[in-house]
């Protein structure tokens, strides 16, 4: 019987033990430091002056940084894993920078109620260097997490956040603002793993890729929220896989391409093309513009002018190559395409379209093109004017047509 009540005293010391315990913010640096709490409950909340601890070493060792204020002076090298829990603030020193290396990783991943921020000691462009991503770890993730006031490394092109070659990052709800140059540049090779409703603001531009990358876009993203120039900048690249470029709501600033795979444009998508650029699509290519009447699709120069850009060439016989409710302007600067807006040495299906401003002949088609309006093939210039719209055509200084400059069947 003594046995007994001896663990039920034990079991209720126990339990009265734990139930005078009091959880909440242990740390005396917080703003709602609790004194009474003996379990610290990842609540504390500190003023955005009060610096909890400065980073001075490379991070070699797993490592999680607790919802504090850090603050880094030098140039931080991660080799190994480090995370960033919900609530944490990175300040950064001038010319100060972090560099994930090919055997580390950052996650950080905050929560739309405690976001995470890296952010410079004062709000200035390029006051530090940036974050350059150098592994290929699917952990690299930037959820919830403001990254401001970098770009001050020509290596990293002047960007605030850089992924370079090999590298992948996943980058969700979150804003890269205040950059010198780019707020986020995605350098050849560099991958993003997921992408989804972020923001550029007050960047000089917001960002920079690779054509092969641009299928990766969404169209939730504000890509110019304050930026100096109204873009996202495309690289040349190869098309080599399937993409499909969502319309974005900053315009495409493409440079020339090289279409060997599939390319669908959506409705809605804007590019604006760079001068004496082209979008070429090879043998084993095709090119899907298919718009709406409300919501067409529009390629067209960067500046408004007659052979401002190559033009589009289409040299494959795929029957997916189609343009419907798109308009193409500004260019025809190159004789090997003609000085046309379009040349066809392929096939194409081409409706509802407006084809303008070209240097020379709005379309020309070579004595091997193939044109078909709605699905029944054309041979003569009247037939497709008929299904299309061709305005202001051959008033380029190597205009070399005639009869409107509208079509020209080799």
């Amino acid at each position: 019987m003594m046995k007994k009540a001896t663990i039920l005293f034990l079991g209720l010391g126990l339990i009265l033990n734990t139930a005078c315990q009091r959880e909440g913010c242990t740390d005396p640096l917080a703003n709602n430091y609790e004194k009474k709490a003996d379990t610290d409950d990842g609540s504390c909340e500190y003023d955005p002056s009060v610096i909890s601890e400065e980073l001075t070493d490379d991070i070699t060792t797993p490592t999680t940084l607790q919802a504090k204020n850090y603050k880094i002076c030098t140039d931080i090298y991660v080799s190994s894993e480090l995370t960033l829990v919900p609530g944490t603030k990175l300040i950064m020193c001038e010319g100060s920078s972090i560099t994930i290396e090919s055997s580390g990783y950052l996650n950080a991943t905050g929560t739309a109620e405690k976001p995470i921020e890296i952010k410079g000691e004062t709000n200035t462009k390029g006051y530090w260097a940036g974050i350059a991503f150098k592994s290929n770890n699917p952990n690299n993730k930037l959820i919830h997490t403001t990254v401001s006031d970098g770009g001050t490394y020509w290596g990293w092109e002047y960007a605030t956040v850089y992924v370079s070659d090999n590298a992948q990052l996943t980058v969700e709800n979150s804003a890269i603002n205040n950059s010198d140059n780019f707020g986020l540049f995605v350098q050849d090779g560099g991958q993003l793993a997921s992408f989804s409703t972020n923001s550029f603001g007050s960047n000089s531009t917001g960002l920079s890729l690779r054509a092969d990358q641009v299928s990766k876009l969404d169209g939730a993203t504000n890509y110019n929220n304050g930026n100096i120039f109204d873009y996202i900048e495309v690289r040349t690249g190869d098309i080599s896989v399937p993409q499909v470029w969502q319309a974005t709501t900053t315009p495409l600033l493409v440079n020339s391409i090289d279409v060997e795979s599939s390319l669908e444009l959506l409705p809605g998508t804007k590019i604006l093309m760079a001068a004496s650029q082209s979008i070429d699509v090879t043998s084993s290519g095709s090119i899907k513009s298919v718009g709406t009447a409300a919501n067409p699709i529009t390629i067209k120069g960067k500046e408004i002018a007659a052979g401002y850009w190559s033009g589009l060439k289409i040299e494959s016989n795929s029957p997916n190559n189609k343009l419907a409710f798109t308009t193409i302007s500004d260019g025809g600067d190159y004789w090997g395409y003609e000085y046309s807006n379009i040349y066809v040495n392929g096939r194409l299906d081409i409706a509802n379209c407006t084809i303008g401003n070209a240097n020379s002949y709005g379309m020309y088609v070579n004595s091997g093109g193939l044109i078909f309006a709605n699905g029944t093939a054309q041979t003569n210039a009247a037939a497709v004017e008929s299904q299309n719209t061709f305005v202001g055509n051959g008033t380029g200084a190597d205009a070399n047509c005639t009869n409107g400059c509208t079509v020209f069947f080799e």
